[in-house]
This record gives structure tokens, C-alpha cells and sequence, in this order.
């Protein structure tokens, strides 16, 4: 984005909020001033966006400011919350002054402004991790959520703080920010908390394999009340993303509702297999028993475990593993996805509790391009490397412009397809797609790509892409 279009935006922010717009002209291009001076405090975070955001300098101050005035006294922190909505002069002023003691949670007051919110950002992103994480833990809820939560993507110092040292309450806040990536999304399950693996579990962006994570740690960390309550619910609407990683979760309550999203025999039968490894092979009679839960088993998978049940010698459980699929072994996911094609096997393959064994999947994937829809899964995997990412990425963008018309998985790179390959009515998708990930810019589109016709149409995308 140009900084025209990022100062434009804040400009009509600021406008939104009245007098912190006021006198924004003299500062421009020059962060330090403008913390050291811009009025009302709580303009500065637009302020110095609008200077083009924080330099050495300004970093260095604000750090001071943080350090020297709030530490890691949450009450500090809080009452200079309270005290931004109202106070008239300079941020330095104001944390100079006698702290303000913090409003009781009990005091009504109206909301305060985004401006607020902002300018308090600011600060914590250059103080102290533990010092940010302190403030967190006092501030009023509106303020955590709005900054961890939503919103543009919080700042890099801000994650770290809050993963390394937030509270149940921050970390949960900040699990909910629906652009986390993945990698931050598992730092988080591995910290141990229930609340927060839950707000994990709920994220949008989560993958199946980390919510198979949370669900495989059952017995050293429970489940949320309120996510089992949701999850279980007999006529409940959560997505089947949601269901499908319980598969292999060896509870019964949650295995039952796994089933209900239909999945293929042979997964039904490693399902059942889990709760009998888990909990014994009374509970896998009971299930069988229990009308309501059959009705989501296929016959052949009732009569395969029936009669593992009934093994004379007791050993049914080793029996029923033995004709189970090898959902364990690291290199089965990477066979079945190099050859599988159809829209309805890869939701089958990647939501069942296959071993994600990162390596051998990129490796595979080198050989033999899987379909883009396993890509785009595998694109946001937590345990992969950033080498990985971009190559199943490759194959995702590659996608518009099919080669040879055929839907199938592409790791060549863009500029070998062009000296390779003839551009369809589709360039102009593919170009911009490319150019948004930076794999392309114009002068190759001008200097290599043919036909004319269609490398003029995507000229402006590619264009657009890398501005």
C-alpha cells in the first residue's frame, strides 16, 4: 500500500475523532517531535502515522517513557488509561504528573476513544515484555480485546509479550485475532491453558492438525466446558472443521460427535478404536448398543469391530489396529495426496488423523505437485518451515492459470512458465496473484509473455500486485 493511501485512511480516522486531528500538519516526517508534543495526548499514536511512523529516535523515547513512568506497575498503566480520554496536554506531561489512581471496574463511564486505545498501544509495544503483559492484566477488557483481538494484526513485541507472559485472559484475547498465524496459534496451545486452547480452537485460522493438537492432549489438559458443551450439542451448527479432529480423541462423547459429520468407514472404525484403547472395550459395547450413535456407523464397520469384540482370546483390540488404516505412519499422508485429485478425498485425507510429518510432505509434494486445495491447507501449517509455506503457495497461486486447461498441482515458478507456456483469459488472476506474493512484476510480463492480447489484460494487475 503507498503511504498516500495509508495517510488518507488516517486522516479520515482522525477526523473521526474531533480535536485529535487538529494542528496534524507541522509535525509530518518527524516521529520524535510529535511525541514530545502533539495535543491531546491521546493523538499521538495517529499522529505519528501520520509522520510516518516510528523511527530510532521516537523507538528509543518511548521505550524511556515506558520504563521510566509505568514499569511494571499495572495500576500505573490503567490510571493513565483513565486519564488519556480527558487530559489536554502532551503524553510526556501527562506521565510526569502525580499517577491518577485507576477508576473502580464498578464506575460508569462512556467508552473511551479509539485514540485512546491507540496511544496506549503505542506505548506498550516499547515497553518491557513483562511490563506490557502487567498492563494487559489491569487494563479494562475493551481495550485488550480491541488491541490483541481485532484490528490490524498486533505489533510483533505485542505477541511476544502476551505469549510469553500474558495471563488466561490476554492470551485468550489474543488467540481470538482472526490473522494470527498458525505458529503463533501453537505457541499458544503449548502453553497449557484450557481457556486458551479453547479461543485456539475457535480461531478461523486454526488448521485441523492443531485442533487434532488440543484434542490429543485430553489427559493432561481439558477440554473447555464450553467448547465440549458446544462441540456435543446434539443439534448443534459448529463447522465440520470443527468435528472432524475429534476422530481420534478416544472420548466417547466427542468420538459420537465426529461422527456425525460424516466420515468414511475407515475412519469410523480407527475412532472406535481409540476410545477401546483409551477407555476399554465396555464403552466401545455401550456406543454400539447406543441406537442414536450406531446410526452414524456404516454397517461393515459395526460388524468389523463386533467382531473384535469377541475375540476369544482377548487380544481384539490388537486385531482391530491391525486392520485399521495406518493413520501413524509419517509417510501414508504423503502417498495418498500425490496421487488423490478429487474434492471429496482430500477433505477426507486432510481432516483425518493422519501424521503430519512436514518433511516428507514437502518432499513428496516436490515430486509430485498435490491438488492446490492441499496446498492452501498445508500453506498454513504450524510446524511449517517458511521454505515449505512458499513452496505449497506456489502451487495455490498457480492455480488460475491451469496448464494444458487441467486442474493439477504447479510448483513451477512464473517466469519458466512464461518462456514455457501460452497465457490464457485467465493471466490477469494469475498475474495479480503472483505479483501480490512477489513472485512477478511487470517487465517480465512485457519482456516474455505471450500471447500479446493477454499479457496487456493482466499488465495492470501485475502492476497493481507489486505497488
Amino acid at each position: 500500500m503507498t503511504q498516500v493511501g495509508a495517510a488518507g485512511r488516517l486522516l479520515r480516522e482522525m477526523a473521526g475523532a474531533g480535536q485529535d486531528a487538529e494542528d496534524a500538519g507541522p509535525w509530518r516526517g518527524a516521529a520524535l517531535p510529535v511525541v514530545e508534543r502533539a495535543r491531546p495526548a491521546r493523538s499521538v499514536a495517529a499522529r505519528v502515522a501520520l509522520a510516518g511512523g516510528v523511527d530510532n529516535e521516537a523507538s528509543a523515547y518511548l521505550k524511556q517513557l515506558a520504563e521510566r513512568h509505568l514499569g511494571v506497575d499495572g495500576g500505573r498503566w490503567r490510571g493513565l488509561h483513565d486519564a488519556l480520554v480527558a487530559y489536554r496536554g502532551s503524553l510526556p506531561e501527562l506521565l510526569a504528573a502525580p499517577p491518577v489512581p485507576p477508576k473502580s471496574d464498578d464506575t460508569l463511564r462512556p467508552p473511551a476513544p479509539r485514540s485512546v486505545h491507540r496511544t496506549l498501544g503505542l506505548l506498550l509495544e516499547h515497553a518491557e515484555p513483562r511490563h506490557a503483559a502487567s498492563a494487559f492484566a489491569a487494563l479494562p477488557e475493551p481495550v485488550t480485546m480491541e488491541l490483541l483481538a481485532g484490528g490490524t494484526h498486533p505489533a510483533p513485541t505485542l505477541v511476544a509479550a502476551v505469549v510469553e507472559h500474558g495471563d488466561t485472559r490476554t492470551r485468550a484475547a489474543l488467540a481470538r485475532h482472526p490473522r494470527l498465524d498458525t505458529r503463533v496459534l501453537a505457541r499458544l496451545v503449548a502453553v497449557g491453558d484450557t481457556q486458551v486452547a479453547a479461543a485456539v480452537y475457535r480461531n478461523p485460522r486454526t488448521t485441523q492438525s492443531l485442533r487434532r493438537a488440543i484434542v490429543d492432549r485430553l489427559d493432561t489438559v481439558s477440554l473447555d466446558n464450553a467448547l465440549r458443551a458446544e462441540l456435543t450439542a446434539p443439534h448443534g451448527q459448529v463447522p465440520r472443521t470443527w468435528l472432524a479432529p475429534l476422530l481420534g480423541s478416544g472420548d466417547p462423547q466427542l468420538v459420537v460427535s465426529a461422527l456425525r459429520c460424516g466420515v468414511r468407514p475407515v475412519a469410523q472404525q480407527y475412532a472406535l478404536l481409540t476410545i477401546w484403547e483409551r477407555t476399554g472395550p465396555d464403552t466401545v459395547r455401550a456406543l454400539l448398543d447406543d441406537h442414536a450413535a450406531a446410526a452414524w456407523l456404516s454397517r461393515a464397520t459395526v460388524d468389523t469391530v463386533t467382531q473384535a469384540l469377541a475375540a476369544p482370546d482377548g487380544d481384539g483390540s490388537r486385531r482391530l489396529r491391525a486392520r485399521c488404516e495406518p493413520y501413524e505412519d509419517p509417510a501414508r499422508l504423503p502417498a495418498l495426496l500425490a496421487t488423490a485429485r478429487g474434492t471429496s478425498t482430500l477433505r477426507h485425507l486432510l481432516s483425518e488423523p493422519y501424521a503430519h510429518d512436514l518433511d516428507a510432505l514437502a518432499e513428496a509434494h516436490a515430486a509430485t505437485p498435490f491438488m492446490p486445495k492441499a496446498c492452501e491447507e498445508l500453506a498454513r501449517h504450524e510446524a511449517a518451515s517458511d521454505a515449505q509455506r512458499e513452496a505449497f503457495r506456489l502451487s495455490v497461486l498457480n492455480e488460475p492459470w491451469r496448464a494444458a486447461g487441467r486442474r493439477a498441482g504447479n510448483t513451477t515458478p512464473p517466469e519458466r512458465r512464461l518462456a514455457e507456456e501460452e497465457l490464457d483469459d485467465s493471466a490477469a488472476v494469475w498475474a495479480e496473484g503472483m505479483a501480490v506474493a512477489r513472485y512477478l512484476d511487470s517487465i517480465e510480463l512485457i519482456g516474455t509473455a505471450r500471447p500479446s492480447a493477454y499479457a496487456l489484460a493482466a499488465l495492470p494487475a501485475s502492476r497493481n500486485g507489486t505497488c
